[in-house]
């Protein structure tokens, strides 16, 4: 962006192949030395290091500070204090708990912090958040369904769908809506009621998540006299932050056996799995050759990985899929490689580790772009067989949606998808087991998680390429695999009983 006018768009580039830009920064390097001084706006406004984390963090939905400098102040609240409070144990401890982030003393505590505490003065002072509607008395017969209902990321589809398995079983319930996401909001997302109506609460957040949940409504905690969380993991071991987390429930409910067993492992209250069905996604009417960046690909095989970088990209591992398509196939011997990502802006290092991958074969596609669920579900479609070289899933949405719509999946042998994949419907690569690497904060390095076999998973890309009858049959029987799923109706009879006392 600086070194090179021919680019246009973020301020950020690529340098994998481009030894002309490389050169440009190994030149300039010398004048990065010297005494660091702070970053200050037009008019001397300092930005402190936790506001340079948030904007960089949230490329492409923080409005520019110089251009936008009303939009950013407004923005930049309700993220700043909540980030400097889990940045800082002393804030942590004097405000802890339900009472947290957004309570009336820590509120109080914003108005000041400029004065005694080197806040910058660009922060407006934080605000409570609007409070939920406590309804007199609470129903016994119904649930309040707590999640992401207008994000447009996995564990939003996963409260989406247990609205839509509650509706199916006649079950009453509310919607409250989780916000504490940098994903995208879901266009045409139904509005949240923002209602305690029910005795009993459901909270579709992960377990790290759920203190930022108690922050933001500890009336919510007060209320509910049966707190459930769903929640998902990708390891076998849970850490101590989650762990902590199991006081604020009386259950946990799991969309795998893999998860449940995890948490049974570590947990005093009860563990249940309680699966929802994949349904058939909806695809659109986009052909491969409609989305341009596939425009030359024509007939040609296409294996295709699909990732958020904010799912971890490591646990993704779609180096692991790059080096296993090197292993197959030449260079341009035939097939093609389309590595699908989203919010590379956000996740620039992990993208370039992933481009430099890819560097120096023509034969591999990597794009990264936010579509709509229906061009991704044509997109799935479109191609010869979806690989996943997982390190852990704590159940494989992605790979579910696949076999729904007749695409082969190659996929790691470990975690959640082993719940509907095996090997009459999959080809499941063997896989070791290692330390974390590149958890990025999330997943703890004394963890284990899988380390899929790339020579197999090669010899597996060989054969779907090879043999069209093969790859044929395998989608025919995981699609009879998916239809064989319990219904919506069957998962809310389910989820009624337990609601009940039941089983």
């Amino acid at each position: 962006w600086m070194v090179d006018a021919g680019v246009v768009g973020a301020a950020r580039i690529t340098i994998a192949d481009e030894p002309r830009r490389r050169a440009a920064l190994d030149a300039a390097a010398t004048q990065l030395t010297g005494r660091r001084t702070p970053l200050r706006l037009p008019g001397g406004l300092v930005v402190d290091a936790t506001i340079r984390t948030l904007v960089s963090d949230s490329i492409g939905v923080a409005p520019a500070p110089w251009s936008e400098p009303v939009a950013f102040r407004r923005w930049l609240a309700p993220c700043y204090w909540p980030a400097l409070r889990t940045s800082r144990s002393d804030l942590a401890a004097t405000f802890p708990g339900p009472s947290g982030a957004h309570s009336p003393a820590f509120c109080r505590w914003t108005s000041s912090a400029f004065a005694v505490d080197d806040v910058p003065l660009l922060v407006e002072p934080a605000t409570p958040r609007a409070r939920l509607h406590i309804d007199a008395p609470l129903a016994t017969d119904g649930l309040n369904l707590v999640g992401y209902h207008a994000l447009d990321f996995s564990l939003g589809d996963v409260v989406r769908r247990l609205a839509e398995v509650a509706r199916a079983a006649d079950i009453p319930f509310t919607t409250i809506a989780a916000t504490r996401s940098a994903s995208p909001p879901l266009p045409g997302a139904r509005p949240t009621d923002q209602r305690v109506a029910y005795a009993t609460t459901l909270a579709v957040v992960t377990a790290d998540q759920l203190p930022l949940l108690q922050a933001d409504h500890p009336e919510l905690f007060a209320a509910t006299e049966r707190m459930i969380g769903y929640w998902f993991w990708e390891l076998e071991h849970v850490p101590r932050a989650m762990r902590q987390s199991i006081a604020a429930v009386d259950e946990i409910w799991t969309g795998s056996r893999f998860v449940a067993d995890a948490f049974a492992a570590v947990s005093r209250v009860p563990v249940h799995h309680v699966p929802i069905p994949v349904p058939m996604p909806e695809a659109s009417d986009l052909g491969r050759s409609d989305f341009p960046m596939l425009a030359t690909i024509g007939a040609r095989t296409m294996f295709l990985v699909a990732f958020d970088h904010f799912s971890i990209t490591e646990r993704k591992n779609p180096i692991g899929a790059i080096e296993a398509f090197r292993t197959a196939f030449a260079p341009d011997e035939g097939p093609v490689l389309v590595v699908k990502s989203m919010n590379a802006p956000r996740r620039w290092a992990q993208h370039q580790k992933v481009v430099a991958a890819a560097s120096g074969r023509a034969d591999i596609v990597v794009w990264d772009e936010h579509l709509g669920r229906a061009d991704q579900m044509a997109l799935v479609a479109s191609a010869d067989c979806l690989v996943s070289l997982h390190r852990a899933e704590g159940l494989g949405l992605h790979l579910a949606e696949a076999m729904w719509l007749g695409t082969p999946t190659i996929a790691t042998r470990y975690s959640g998808n082993l719940d509907f994949m095996d090997d009459e419907c999959s080809l499941l690569i063997d896989a070791g087991r290692v330390h974390v690497t590149d958890g990025q904060g999330i997943y703890p390095v004394t963890a284990m998680w899988a380390d899929p076999d790339i020579d197999q998973a090669a010899a597996a890309m060989r054969r779907i390429a090879s043999d069209p009858t093969f790859a044929r049959r395998l989608a025919d029987d995981a699609r009879a695999r998916m239809v064989m799923q319990p219904s919506l109706a069957d998962t809310g009879r389910l989820i009624g009983r337990m609601l009940h006392g039941g089983d």
